[in-house]
């Protein structure tokens, strides 16, 4: 194992043996070593709440139709690996998770907005376009959005601008049903909130 420091250039494979970075989430990005901040607790309540959702949904139906993760690294090509806050994978998809990262293309990733928003809005869409990976959901914890974008040619294009009066569905995850006020409404998150 070797220790980066956020800059360095390298590989897919050098990527793989560098060593875990406390506080923040390491991704590589066009042969780049980057490291994140860590995530807010706004923003990990809203992640965390949304996974539950979804593989709660998963747990209750058999055959089982997928299953969410967060924080797991897509080895997407040997310059690229970014760090989606959540990715689910389709059940006859879960072979992919081969050690600690998804080798291929999930069925849905997911990015909470951050302080550098044109990542997720610019930099991180182009690089999941470019990877083919269908759905793609930004989800505004300024705002109380989720804007659902689907591979449409060789970009995303808008399928849904959601707020809090909506509910948030996709044919990925069949049978997911989500009223947005109860992921934007959670009493947790209005304790995190009125800390600001």
């Amino acid at each position: 194992m070797t220790t980066a420091k956020p800059g360095t250039r390298m590989t897919l494979s050098e990527y793989r043996d560098t060593e875990e970075m406390e506080g923040g989430v390491c991704e590589l990005i066009n042969g780049e070593f980057c490291q994140m901040p860590p995530a807010t607790p706004e923003h990990q309540l809203l992640i965390d709440f949304l996974v539950g959702m979804i593989n709660g949904l998963a747990r209750s139906i058999q055959p089982m139709p997928g299953l969410a993760f967060t924080s797991i690294g897509l080895a997407l090509s040997d310059l690229y690996a970014p760090t989606p806050d959540i990715v689910y994978l389709r059940a006859e998809n879960l072979h992919l998770i081969r050690g600690s990262m998804v080798e291929g293309v999930p069925d849905l990733v997911v990015e909470a907005l951050s302080s550098d928003r044109s990542r997720d809005l610019v930099m991180k869409r182009d690089i999941y376009a470019e990877a083919g990976i269908p759905e793609y959901w930004l989800l505004d914890p300024v705002n109380d959005t989720i804007t659902v974008l689907e591979l449409s040619g060789s970009g995303f294009a808008e399928r849904a601008a959601l707020g809090r009066s909506d509910t948030l569905t996709t044919a990925t995850i069949p049978g997911f049903e989500l009223p947005l006020d109860q992921l934007f409404d959670d009493p947790v998150l209005a304790i995190i909130r009125s800390n600001r």
